[in-house]
């Protein structure tokens, strides 16, 4: 990133290389730009592509790649640099605030502070101390040679308010980041019940004989860790605090009672598991309320989602993944390029037949009614019903049936006409709604339908058990939400018909599909 620059294209339709690092701020390239064409900086900001950027951002922030075109455009408002109120956070947790014109420099923002603010000696140290005032600001460090000479207007900042972290280090240790934490270790922790665990062991081995441990002992622990002496704590002293652990067994002895294999001392114990006479577990609750098949049930006894936090590897794309991308675009592209020009009847004519060809795969749809106190309803329905079918099913369940409410969807939100029929709303093979309007506060459901409420389990269950011979298992539909996972059987189908449809699949230049059979010609013969 040493050599990065930018090309600024300025309104006469001169074009200028700005020369810039990542912590150069937007507003230092309008200046650089302006003044070496004469301009007044302050008309004008930067365009990239068809972003405007912030001129109080900097080249990192603004996501700008190296050697990028910028467009200087005239701004809509004159900028006007006007006094920014400046924080300082230190590190014991003083927060100091003072409003400052922008072109004042930071070390004189911090002489103020140490005349003003009684904030002591140490804020400020002196040279021949060794130590030294390091300002962290959108992650660029600023350290005493550069305190003098940046301004709040060289970081971009005119007006407004700003954060700026204040820390003290050595001058040894310039290169380290401030605010930085390392590590605690752990202290050595001696147990007298393990030291006479240890010596009863090493008599009996001596003897030939040896006792078996009071507590299993699990294979992923290492003798190491209560056995450290030498640790370095970097913090202060932490009072000593009781710390229960296994006693061990040194390498040479061996059990003496073999009643637990070392599969099972390595596996944690479940208490809930140890009784004899295993139960089945009792079979899930399902009570139906209506029509429908229609449940309700409760997102807050769902099972937690067990996610983690992925790794930078994860995002990072691989060559084959930039391959298969590169080729899907370029597929996408060709056919708009290639496409036929469709008349409105023609379009008509091939949204029918996807409509149809829905209908007849999908006889039936399943729809989840959320509710914003986290309840759920849900039923079936046919594909050709109505919006208004669906407000009229759910007028009976709610705590006051005349409310006047709306169904909507997310990711886009669209709110759903009551004329539209399902599936010309995307709500086909399935498709989460949620509820809108009034009341604006729990409870939604009256107190009967809540009595008849389900376990989450079940209501998955009840949707699974249903008749699907002439419907798809539950997965993720073209624009719905996933209801429930589709088995693996129903997933490897599906994926050979993916596959045989992309070996069959007509190229675009020979024409659209428009869900017709194309008619042949009077004058074509076979073998001419």
């Amino acid at each position: 990133m040493a050599g990065m620059s930018v090309t600024v294209l300025c309104p006469a339709g001169r074009r200028v290389n700005v020369k810039v690092t990542p912590n150069t701020s937007i507003l230092q390239i309008i200046e650089e730009a302006s003044l070496k064409q004469g301009l007044n900086p302050d008309q004008y900001e930067l365009r990239h592509l068809r972003r405007v950027l912030d001129s109080s951002s900097n080249v990192r922030h603004a996501g700008l790649p190296n050697r990028c075109q910028l467009e200087m455009v005239e701004a809509p408002v004159l900028r006007s640099p006007a006094s920014v109120s400046v924080h300082i956070a230190t590190e014991s947790g003083l927060r100091l605030v003072h409003d400052f014109p922008c072109t004042t420099t930071l070390w004189e923002i911090l002489e103020y502070h140490r005349e003003n603010s009684g904030v002591g000696e140490e804020f400020l140290p002196p040279v021949e101390s060794g130590q030294e005032v390091v300002l962290v600001y959108a992650m660029r460090r600023i350290t005493c040679p550069e305190l003098a000479k940046v301004t709040l207007r060289t970081l971009g900042l005119i007006g407004g308010k700003c954060m700026l972290r204040h820390s003290v280090q050595s001058m040894s240790s310039a290169g380290c980041q401030a605010h930085v934490s390392s590590s605690l270790a752990r202290r050595p922790v001696h147990h007298p019940e393990l030291e006479e665990e240890e010596k009863l062991v090493v008599e009996n081995d001596a003897g030939g004989h040896s006792v078996a441990p009071k507590y299993p002992v699990p294979h992923s622990r290492k003798e190491e860790n209560y056995h450290s002496q030498e640790m370095d704590v970097s913090m202060e002293e932490i009072p000593d605090m009781p710390v229960f652990a296994p006693p061990l067994i040194l390498k040479e002895a061996t059990p003496a009672v073999p009643s637990h294999s070392s599969a099972e001392c390595a596996v944690p114990l479940d208490l809930t598991t140890m009784s004899s006479p295993q139960k089945m577990p009792p079979p899930p609750k399902v009570t139906k309320i209506g029509d429908h098949n229609a449940i309700v049930f409760s997102m807050a006894d769902a099972p937690p989602t067990l996610t983690g936090d992925e790794d930078d590897a994860f995002f990072q794309l691989t060559a084959e993944e930039v391959r298969r991308l590169y080729k899907e675009q370029r597929r996408a592209l060709i056919e708009l390029q290639e496409a036929p020009l469709l008349t409105k009847s023609m379009r008509d004519m091939e949204e029918s037949s996807k409509v149809l060809a829905a209908m007849s795969r999908y006889p039936i749809t399943h729809l989840r009614i959320h509710f914003p106190d986290e309840h759920v309803i849900q039923a079936s329905f046919k594909p050709t019903d109505l919006v208004a079918d669906v407000i009229s099913f759910l007028r009976p369940f709610l705590a006051c049936p005349t409310a006047d409410f709306s169904l909507s969807t997310r990711h886009p939100h669209r709110t759903l006409s009551p004329s539209t029929t399902l599936v010309a709303a995307d709500c086909v093979p399935n498709a989460r709604l949620y509820y809108e309007g009034f009341p604006a506060e729990p409870p939604y459901l009256s107190e009967d339908t809540l009595a008849k409420k389900s376990s989450y389990s079940g209501a998955c269950s009840s949707l699974n058990s249903m008749n699907t011979t002439k419907t798809r298992p539950l997965g993720i539909s073209d624009k719905g939400h996933t209801l429930s996972e589709p088995s693996s059987s129903s997933t490897s189908s599906r994926r050979k018909e993916e596959a045989l449809d992309l070996g069959t699949r007509p190229h675009a230049s020979d024409g659209r599909m428009t869900g017709t059979v194309p008619k042949v010609p009077k004058w074509f013969k076979v073998g001419k």
